[in-house]
């Protein structure tokens, strides 16, 4: 389908019903199918809109009003079938100290680079979130925590792997990432509040390595070389 100008196509109220108005006059086929053809286009604009607003601009991670529609249809599921669902919470180790040696532009597009890596090493579960600044949520649906940690470590891995580019300048990076499972019936607050604060624990270790929440007294954190 080609693609639309919501400007262009004028998907507001009053330029739809203007317009389906003066296909409705007629009552020939090709009326019909013009008034089949605006309403198909109509509908792709819209997704289109509604798309864009569950993005993040600077990265094309879904925002936190995508993260809240996608995690509610997980829960449903989850209640429903018994499935099981996972969420990493991965942050960008010492970032704040780049921007101030480099600034907020370098830094976003350092940011935009390393969002495209986390997208592409989490494959093919692409529920990226920007949760805000240098901090991301990646939803697991249908995965258990051990394949969880499994897949952190090789998000982990991916942005070690070689260095990114800022300002002409290659600059190594490194993430710490929490890891949990969704409990049955929990809110959803609570499994953001505990991969956040395994990120933490991760971070207290020493940064650059994973941290798994287990239930029981102790949280136990799959430690990764510096």
């Amino acid at each position: 389908m080609r693609s639309v100008d919501p400007q262009r196509t004028g998907t507001s109220a009053p330029a739809v019903a203007d317009r389906l108005a003066t296909l409705l006059e007629g009552d020939d086929q090709l009326t019909l199918g013009a008034l089949r053809s605006d309403l198909v286009e109509i509908l792709h604009a819209t997704r289109l809109l509604e798309d864009l607003a569950e993005r993040d601009a600077l990265t094309g991670a879904y925002n936190r009003r995508g993260f809240n529609r996608i995690i509610d249809r997980s829960v449903v599921r989850q209640r429903q079938d018994g499935s099981t669902c996972s969420a990493l919470f991965v942050d960008i180790d010492r970032l704040k100290d780049l921007n101030v040696r480099h600034g907020h532009v370098a830094i976003d597009g350092l940011l935009h680079d390393a969002a495209e890596r986390l997208r592409r090493s989490a494959h093919p579960y692409e529920t990226l979130v920007r949760w805000g600044g240098d901090e991301f949520v990646l939803l697991l649906p249908e995965v258990d925590i051990e394949e969880a940690a499994a897949i952190a470590e090789r998000i982990r891995t991916s942005v070690t792997a070689e260095p990114f580019v800022c300002e002409s300048r290659s600059v190594d990076l490194s993430v710490s990432i929490g890891v949990s499972e969704m409990r049955d019936g929990e809110p959803v607050m609570e499994l953001v509040r505990r991969i956040s604060a395994e990120m933490y624990e991760a971070k207290s270790a020493g940064r650059n390595r994973i941290s798994v929440f287990h239930p029981g007294p102790v949280a136990t954190g799959a430690d990764c070389a510096d």
